[in-house]
């Protein structure tokens, strides 16, 4: 632990933007118009808004001086924030997506998913940076639910897409009613994020930091 905390408080803010961002992009309600097999559509919880919000947070959260991997970490979380905003404003447009585009947006969503364990892990530095042990271990926790429920299936399934792409082969996964079972699973580490940042707010002013 330093002799001098970072001011955690003020970041509170970025951390809760990054959590409504991320329930922005979940959650699709849109509209769309196309002729000829081209087109556009709008999504009222628009992904792109989430991602500039997501993006804002994580450079906001960068100007925190802990150690060098905490700043190498958020520096990968920040190139993926950009590219997210680049990929969320690219699928407004509908239209024969090239096997190219569609690799990369495949590779994204594995970076994407990897860019949140790594946030997570960072988090975790920053707690510790505090002398805020209890966040600390709470953020170890909510790194442990991305693995277990997003890293490794969801970023199985972008693996397992980008390969059927290039070798040119179909790949689907139809769950059928099954899948209304399994979607409540993936909010649960939503959930836990927005429980972290309020146990690090509560625990910044139980220790004076506020």
């Amino acid at each position: 632990m330093y002799p001098d905390p970072p001011p955690l408080p003020p970041l509170l803010g970025p951390l809760r933007a990054i959590f409504w961002g991320a329930l922005l992009c979940l959650f699709d309600i849109t509209i769309s118009e196309t002729s000829g097999g081209e087109g556009w559509r709008f999504d009222f919880l628009n992904d792109f808004v989430g991602m500039l919000t997501i993006a804002w947070a994580v450079f906001r959260l960068s100007t925190v001086e802990v150690d060098r991997r905490y700043r190498i970490a958020l520096g990968f979380v920040k190139i993926v924030a950009v590219c997210g905003c680049v990929v969320a404003l690219h699928r407004h447009l509908i239209y024969d997506v090239p096997p190219l585009i569609s690799v990369l947006d495949d590779f994204y969503g594995f970076l994407s998913m990897a860019a949140t364990v790594i946030f997570c892990v960072a988090m975790q530095w920053l707690s510790r940076h505090g002398g805020l042990a209890r966040s600390e271990q709470s953020w170890r926790f909510t790194t442990r639910l991305f693995i277990v429920i997003y890293l490794f299936p969801l970023g199985l399934f972008h693996l397992a897409s980008l390969a059927a792409i290039l070798t040119g082969e179909s790949f689907h996964i139809d769950l059928g009613p099954a899948g209304l079972l399994v979607l409540p699973v993936f909010f649960i580490p939503l959930v836990h994020f927005f429980i972290s940042t309020s146990r690090m707010r509560d625990e910044a002013m139980t220790a004076g930091v506020a």
